[in-house]
């Protein structure tokens, strides 16, 4: 490709040093990188334990807040005294907590409202909330789950609150009376999120990152562009929510981004920081550009300094060229002066002397040429007088040999094609053995198999038997399915009936007043137990016309079922009878084989002594020709070597002549 030392010099010390400086700059852009990443990382992880720290503990705050009201005397004491009298309790026990609750409210601007909810139903608020009529606080989600754990502080999921547009989370906590250990309410506040949003988003966040605090839901709680918003569908929040803290890479609008992420353990929430990929790699990218700037300026100046090196190199190996081809020419007083006692030097002292060498063989060659052109003119002489005589003897020889080849080839024919039928006659033998084996086993399995035919017909019928029991069984579920449904409809119109005289015992109860309060009760648990009656029989009655529908779908099934067991047993009879005419084919077929067998044992026993006999003439054929093809092959090769000396000697009176003509060429 390129003819020049000096060029391929230049290309091959800058290719080199290329390669070197590209390895370098990758080796440390990508050590930068990952050293980048594993800083992030620390940092990332450290924050997030920092935030959530911080996090936890405003919540614990808030959280302990509520506990303490749960086992605050005075609020068990308001709680109590309504079970009783419920006009004092709002009158004189209530204004004392909601005192409290009210300043408790003034140092914690981000508390929306306290609230306490009585077991008995009653409802108060601090600040004074407008509630529909007939508010019921214990049917509240709220309510249900902090009376389910009472020994815990229960946190809702956050929803946004309808007068501020702010969202909220409730903490809630049971209020268990200490003398008899029931629950006598629940006491709650609705936190805002604003000022925990303030908090995590004041946090700095290196590489322009940003902080993410989400639900257990994947609704975005903390988030610069997406508070509010549902990410559940987001296919790195699911990555979220299969460990509890880990990193995660992802493309997110167009752009690669890492977060690192860890949970809050009270409530489940998702605390993480993402930083764009593009960021993180800003400062070893701008590195790696330095680098490669340094290294384009080191191609440079290493070209310079090549090109000098190079020019130093090859300008002495040029000259020397220069004299090789005069040399090549047939100039032999030619010489080079070595300037230099480098490899260049020695290869020109060496070239000097490789001319004087030739020069003086030149002149020995010169003078043996003369001699040798008279000793071939001789030889080819008597070279050709002997060759003819040799002929003669050789042809004579030739042909005894060709006709005890002939002899012999015919007698190896003979024989090969003995042996292959005695290998065919010995596989027949076998083959014939073999079927003989195989027949009987055939018979045997025929047997057999008529045999299973008789036992498969016997089975078929105790199943035919067994079908039409199962039929008449099927039958009658059905009709006993029938018959249930009716009694379920009359205890489901028992129920009704029941509910009914319940619903009027309760309406005169009520009319009755305190009398009737007892009465009232027994007539709501008759009617609650005639509901749920009415919903077992419903239940009930689903079951058994499931089951009825299933008998049905049986009877049809048995019925395809005995269809298939007539043309099965058909099948059978047909299939016997094909067995007893196998087993006639198959004794016809035994008789047969044994008399080919007996047959070709015969025909085994005969062919070995036709085979030695063969053998014997093909031995003798072989020996006689190969002696013939002996003494051709002597004459031949005595011919072929009086010929080859000939010819030398012609090659050799040729050469003589060729190297006489090329040593006046060489200038002495």
């Amino acid at each position: 490709m390129f003819k020049k030392i000096q060029t391929k010099i230049m290309l091959s010390v800058s290719v080199l040093v290329a390669i070197a400086l590209i390895s370098a700059s990758l080796f440390s852009y990508f050590q930068t990188k990952q050293q980048i990443a594993e800083n992030v990382q620390e940092q990332a992880a450290g924050l997030a334990n920092d935030v959530k720290s911080s996090t936890e503990l405003y919540l614990d705050s808030y959280g302990n807040t509520v506990d303490r009201y749960s086992q605050d005397s005075r609020l068990i004491d308001y709680l109590k005294i309504l079970k009783k009298d419920e006009a004092k309790g709002f009158n004189e026990f209530w204004p004392i907590v909601d005192q409290d609750f009210k300043h408790f409210l003034e140092l914690n601007k981000n508390v929306a409202v306290l609230y306490v909810g009585a077991e008995t139903k009653q409802f108060k608020t601090s600040p004074v909330l407008e509630l529909p009529e007939g508010f019921d606080p214990t049917g509240r989600p709220w309510y249900q789950a902090a009376v389910q754990s009472p020994e815990k502080i229960m946190w809702t999921e956050p929803y946004e609150d309808a007068s501020s547009g702010e969202y909220v989370v409730t903490v809630a906590k049971p209020v268990i009376d200490p003398e008899t250990n029931q629950v006598l309410g629940v006491v709650g506040l609705d936190l805002s999120l604003a000022g925990l949003s303030g908090m995590i988003n004041q946090t700095k966040v290196s590489y322009n990152g940003y902080p993410v605090l989400l639900d257990p839901k994947g609704m975005a709680l903390v988030h610069p562009n997406q508070q509010g918003k549902d990410l559940s569908k987001e296919s790195f929040v699911k990555a979220m929510y299969k460990n509890e803290k880990g990193n995660i890479s992802y493309e997110y609008k167009g752009a690669d981004r890492e977060l690192y992420y860890t949970t809050i353990s009270d409530t489940g929430w998702k605390l993480g920081f993402v930083y764009e990929t593009n960021e993180l790699l800003k400062d070893a990218q701008q590195l790696f550009n330095m680098i490669l700037i340094f290294a384009s300026i080191a191609v440079v100046i290493a070209l310079v300094v090549t090109y000098f090196l190079a020019k130093s190199i090859s300008n002495p190996i040029r000259n020397l060229q220069k004299q090789v081809q005069l040399v090549a020419e047939g100039d032999l007083t030619v010489s080079v002066e070595a300037k230099s006692k480098d490899e260049v030097g020695t290869l020109t002292h060496h070239f000097n002397a490789m001319v004087e060498n030739m020069r003086g063989l030149i002149t020995s060659v010169s003078q043996s040429v003369v001699t040798v052109n008279e000793s071939t003119s001789n030889l080819s002489a008597i070279s050709e007088e002997t060759i003819a005589a040799s002929e003669e003897v050789s042809r004579a020889v030739a042909e005894i040999a060709s006709g005890a080849t002939t002899q012999a080839e015919d007698a190896d024919e003979t024989n090969r094609r003995t042996l292959d039928l005695s290998s065919q006659i010995e596989k027949v033998n076998e083959q014939a053995e073999m079927m003989a084996s195989l027949s009987i086993l055939a018979e045997k399995a025929n047997k057999n198999g008529l045999s299973q035919m008789h036992i498969l017909r016997e089975k078929t019928g105790e199943s035919n038997e067994v079908l039409q029991n199962i039929e008449e069984v099927i039958s009658g579920l059905a009709v006993k399915v029938e018959e249930i449904e009716q009694v379920i409809q009359s205890i489901t119109e028992i129920s009704e009936q029941t509910n009914l005289l319940a619903l009027n015992a309760s309406i005169e109860a009520a009319r009755a007043g305190e009398s009737g309060r007892g009465f009232a009760v027994v007539a709501d648990e008759v009617r609650k137990l005639a509901e749920q009656s009415s919903v077992a029989a419903d239940k009930v009655r689903k079951t058994i016309t499931g089951i009825g529908a299933e008998s049905v779908r049986a009877v049809k099934e048995m019925k395809q079922t005995k269809r298939i067991a007539e043309d099965q047993n058909s099948t059978v009879t047909d299939t016997e009878r094909a067995f007893d005419e196998i087993a006639d084919t198959m004794n016809q077929m035994v008789n047969s084989i044994q008399q080919i067998t007996s047959e070709v044992e015969v025909i085994n026993n005969y062919k070995d002594e036709v085979v030695a006999s063969i053998q014997s003439i093909a031995a003798v054929a072989e020996q006689s020709a190969a002696a013939s093809e002996e003494v051709s092959a002597s004459s031949e090769e005595q011919v072929r070597a009086l010929a080859t000396v000939s010819q030398s000697a012609e090659e050799l009176n040729d050469a003589s002549t060729a190297l006489t003509e090329m040593i006046k060429h060489f200038k002495i």
